[in-house]
């Protein structure tokens, strides 16, 4: 092998398509686009087989072939000459290229059949250049260094504002804001487990139009589900490329009849994300929740970020879950200090809010449009019905706790995870009112509107 795999690194992304060349028993030859080509080792590669027949049957019979992958940096075409020598359906390399082809195949409404059948491994012979075309401009000469993303310098950064954080809220805006200054991952958001089994909602995000507090993802679709599901981090370098690739197969499948018309509830993301990174927070096996960081720019993570990743998601997860326990263990302390000097609770009303709730949905609705559900949404009316009784607008952790008609679970309550939710929330949809911290396990009900409350079946 006249040159090492090792350093086609990025041609591996997916960035540019591979082109899979075969050839059948008679002589007849075939070519077909791959959505994946798997780094394995110095003398091997993996190729994905999912709906080449044509050339599944050519390697049967004939387990020769070649592929063309393109360095993205340098526009570099290389020919791979391999030998087939095995088909994986399970197992740790199998599992992983199923993972990133599970991802992209969700945005696209094609999970389940546009899936991975098999990782087959292929012995590489050898490595050469492909000639250049005539008239083509030529290769560029000097590859484009990427820097490492994740260095010791970064992490220390983040470590060193995270450890300064004080309370859960502080420390996920912290996570957030360090991602982006530290690291310039300018859009990203963390998601943390919803009261639903096998959900996950989204608790914070940052660089987004909305904030997006409240959105849903279920374990196994998308990015931010499969990584839920899987606990594994997932990393997709070429995203537009696989979504196209995706696609097609999809209106393939439309045509079949093998799958319904898409129906998609969207998170926030970017519109055209060309790499994204999703990280499963883990403490001691226990999903405490999902990060997911977007980019505009290919190749954004790297392959040797991967360790460097599985531990920062250790990391933020510990955190995050220290923190919810502090915060959980203050609030439950009958001798939590009183309320700190601030603004009246209440402010002079400017406008008239219209809150409804819906007992048979257990949904709040501000002017007619969905606000909040569940915990959070019996919390908020649980605060809007005793002030409107009695004027009260100074609340405690403890008493919700303690408070039986608010069905908090026996075991994890997340009530501090759901009161985050609320607030944030509210800033988003109903800014006229407000959960304002008021020290340990307190917060005050701020109003700068008049509240009239209805109560349906």
């Amino acid at each position: 092998m006249s040159l090492g795999l090792e350093t086609l690194t990025s041609c591996f992304q997916g960035l540019i398509p591979a082109t899979l060349y075969t050839c059948a028993a008679d002589g007849t030859p075939n070519s077909a686009y791959l959505s994946h080509v798997e780094y394995v080792d110095a003398t091997h590669v993996a190729l994905s087989f999912q709906f080449f027949n044509k050339s599944r049957r050519n390697v049967e019979e004939n387990p020769q072939a070649l592929v063309r992958v393109v360095d993205p940096d340098t526009q570099q075409g290389w020919e791979l000459r391999l030998r087939l020598e095995r088909s994986e359906t399970s197992g740790p390399l199998f599992d992983r290229m199923a993972l990133r082809i599970e991802a992209i195949a969700s945005y696209c409404g094609m999970k389940g059949i546009f899936r991975l059948l098999a990782a087959d491994v292929y012995e590489v012979l050898s490595v050469g250049k492909v000639p250049e075309q005539p008239g083509a401009p030529p290769p560029v000469s000097d590859r484009r260094a990427l820097d490492a993303v994740f260095t010791m310098r970064a992490l220390q950064h983040l470590t060193e504002r995270i450890n300064a954080a004080d309370g859960l809220e502080p420390l996920i805006d912290a996570i957030l804001a360090g991602l982006d200054e530290v690291f310039g991952f300018s859009h990203s958001m963390i998601l943390l487990p919803g009261e639903q089994p096998r959900t996950l909602i989204t608790i914070a995000t940052r660089g987004y139009p909305e904030n997006g507090a409240g959105a849903e993802a279920r374990f196994g679709e998308g990015i931010t589900g499969l990584v839920a599901e899987a606990r594994k981090p997932i990393r997709i370098s070429g995203l537009m490329r696989g979504m196209l690739y995706a696609y097609a197969a999809r209106f393939r499948a439309e045509e079949a009849g093998w799958c319904p018309a898409e129906r998609r509830i969207p998170l926030p993301g970017l519109a055209n994300p060309a790499s994204q990174l999703g990280v499963p927070l883990l403490v001691r096996g226990e999903l405490v929740g999902v990060l997911v960081i977007e980019s505009e720019t290919p190749y954004r993570f790297h392959e040797d970020d991967k360790q460097t990743i599985e531990l920062l998601g250790a990391y933020l997860a510990l955190a995050i879950q220290n923190a919810v326990l502090q915060e959980a263990g203050e609030a439950a302390d009958p001798r939590a200090s009183a309320p700190t000097p601030g603004p009246a609770a209440l402010a002079v009303p400017t406008a008239t809010l219209a809150l409804a709730y819906y007992r048979a949905d257990d949904v709040v609705m501000v002017d007619g449009e969905y606000l909040i559900r569940g915990l959070p949404a019996r919390i908020l009316w649980k605060l809007v019905t005793i002030h409107a009784a009695d004027g009260r607008a100074e609340f405690t952790n403890r008493e919700l706790r303690l408070d039986k008609t608010l069905q908090l679970p026996e075991y994890k309550d997340n009530l501090e995870t759901r009161l985050l939710l609320l607030r944030r929330r509210l800033e988003q949809k109903c800014p006229a009112l407000q959960i304002v911290p008021r020290g340990r396990g307190r917060f005050a009900l701020v109003a700068n509107a008049a509240v009239s409350l209805v109560e349906r079946p």
